[in-house]
């Protein structure tokens, strides 16, 4: 999370439409995940930041500090979480439901993901199950727990990735998985549609200034560079702070028609 992400505000017609509600935002101590959460926290929400690791727990106290300073009736809870392990997405969803003002889960957001690369050539069964776990098989079952306890009106959005078009070297499973979960959107909006009044999309960011960006291979970026340089809308790399308010839309009110979408944040790069 960036000082210009935590500076930009909502627009203030839309500035406190999420006040008693609550929300999980995966992977939510740096990059993508932590605006999002302070996009959300900024709107009223509870959100429950999550991190993996020691190394994360101060990024992700800062992510709640943010909350609390925008002076929003907003709230952000910090957990330690494998997305990974049984235990610890049951746990999410407990201490989202004790947090919440409702006792309800509004949002879940799937933002926490591996994206690491290989070639073809390189990718073991080990890889391939690891990016698989994180990506596919633990947003699953985080979902799979959640909606017992969401709302109607509620909202999942899955943060998947324009990799799953672009056909860069090295993304053989990243990408594959990032597709997988474009499909998991269709499927679960026709299922959780009338039943449970809950809406189910994704949002497809193009290459991110992230931590996870800059620690791609030299080669990975370097495939990038071109189509970063003809995006239309500016000639730079995407931030975060473009891709969290397309997230707040998805789990607002407004947002109450769309479902089994994907809505592209590439700045319109031609991907498709």
């Amino acid at each position: 999370m960036t000082a210009d992400t935590e500076n930009r505000t909502p627009s203030p017609s839309l500035s406190a439409n999420m006040v008693g509600k609550t929300a999980i935002v995966t992977g939510s101590s740096r990059g993508i995940g932590a605006a999002i959460a302070l996009e959300l926290g900024r709107r009223g929400a509870t959100v429950i930041i999550t991190f993996s690791g020691e190394g994360s727990r101060k990024p992700a106290s800062n992510v709640a500090d943010a909350i609390e300073r925008t002076g929003s009736k907003g709230r952000g809870i910090t957990v330690k979480a494998d997305i990974t392990a049984v235990m610890d997405r049951q746990g999410l969803v407990d201490t989202a439901v004790k947090a919440s003002p409702s006792g309800l889960i509004d949002m879940v957001v799937h933002n926490a993901g591996d994206g690491e690369d290989s070639y073809l050539s390189d990718v073991t069964p080990e890889f391939f199950e690891k990016l698989v776990g994180v990506n596919l098989k633990a947003p699953l079952f985080l979902t799979q727990a959640a909606i017992h306890h969401m709302s109607r009106g509620g909202r999942i959005v899955l943060i998947t990735s324009a990799a799953a078009r672009m056909g860069v070297a090295e993304t053989s499973v990243y990408a594959a998985t990032k597709a997988g979960m474009e499909a998991f959107a269709r499927v679960w909006a026709t299922e959780l549609g009338q039943s449970k009044g809950i809406t189910v999309n994704c949002v497809s960011p193009g290459p991110i200034a992230t931590d996870q960006f800059h620690a791609s291979t030299p080669e990975f970026k370097a495939a990038l560079q071109p189509m970063i340089e003809s995006t239309p809308a500016e000639a730079r790399i995407g931030e975060v702070y473009d891709i969290a308010p397309l997230v707040s839309f998805l789990c607002s009110e407004e947002s109450r028609w769309v479902t089994g979408s994907v809505i592209s944040g590439t700045g319109g790069l031609l991907l498709f």
